[in-house]
């Protein structure tokens, strides 16, 4: 079941079981502690879901995401298949209780050629796109959430819903300095983001707008979501494939 926990933007927050209201239940007073609650949703179970990366530029790549879950740490694995003319990718983010992000990432030297093993790379070095998508490897990591300045703003609605709007600062990130995020009160997940560059200029945005972003059978589902980088013109969606809803 997809759910609360691959709503960050981009993947991870709906894969596991627990929502982010029943992960605290006292509001969060600064941004330091709302992006600690962000980075501590862990997952309670392995998962496998999979899903298309759908490319305005590039056409559809099948894409596989499994997480692996640890007493105080947890793995997520993307790995697209390969495609006539696009080779195949892997992707390994460690997240941690206590910790930073760790990033292996590797992609075969041509679309019929084996994947060689994951390597690892800074936060720096994994501001790529995956499988040429919208998607940085560090998006997928929601690596922005360990950056050192996290501003917790004013709440706002958006797509008619109850958000934290939280501001988080790097300004020594090597392309995207500053990600506002609106993250919904109730599942904890990020509905709308916006990047910008140490200009000001908008890097990308991010949106579950008509995502079919809703709860089945009591719990939340997202069908896909888009981002969008305004400087190339250039889009991706990423569409699940979902269990059908079951009927009483």
């Amino acid at each position: 079941m997809i759910c609360s926990r691959i709503l960050f933007v981009f993947l991870t927050l709906f894969i596991a079981r627990t929502t982010f209201a029943q992960q605290s239940e006292a509001e969060p007073e600064t941004g330091d502690e709302l992006a600690e609650q962000l980075r501590t949703m862990q997952p309670e179970a392995n998962t496998e879901v999979s899903g298309v990366l759908i490319i305005n530029k590039r056409g559809k790549i099948p894409v596989v995401c499994n997480v692996v879950t640890n007493r105080d740490s947890w793995k997520i694995i993307y790995e697209t298949r390969p495609t006539t003319n696009t080779p195949a990718e892997k992707l390994i983010v460690v997240h941690s209780l206590t910790g930073p992000n760790k990033y292996f990432y590797s992609r075969a030297p041509t679309p019929a050629a084996p994947l060689p093993e994951p390597k690892p790379m800074t936060p720096n070095e994994a501001a790529i796109p995956l499988a040429g998508s919208d998607f940085w490897l560090t998006e997928l990591g929601f690596d922005f959430l360990h950056w050192p300045l996290q501003k917790k703003m004013k709440g706002e609605m958006r797509l008619s819903r109850p958000c934290f709007v939280l501001e988080s600062i790097n300004p020594n990130a090597p392309v995207v300095v500053r990600v506002k995020s609106f993250i919904d009160k109730e599942s904890g997940g990020i509905l709308i983001a916006e990047a910008y560059d140490r200009n000001k200029k908008t890097v990308k945005e991010f949106s579950l707008a008509g995502s079919s972003f809703k709860k089945v059978n009591g719990q939340w589902q997202l069908k896909k979501m888009k981002i969008n980088s305004p400087k190339t013109d250039s889009e991706t969606v990423l569409e699940f494939d979902l269990p059908e809803e079951t009927k009483n």
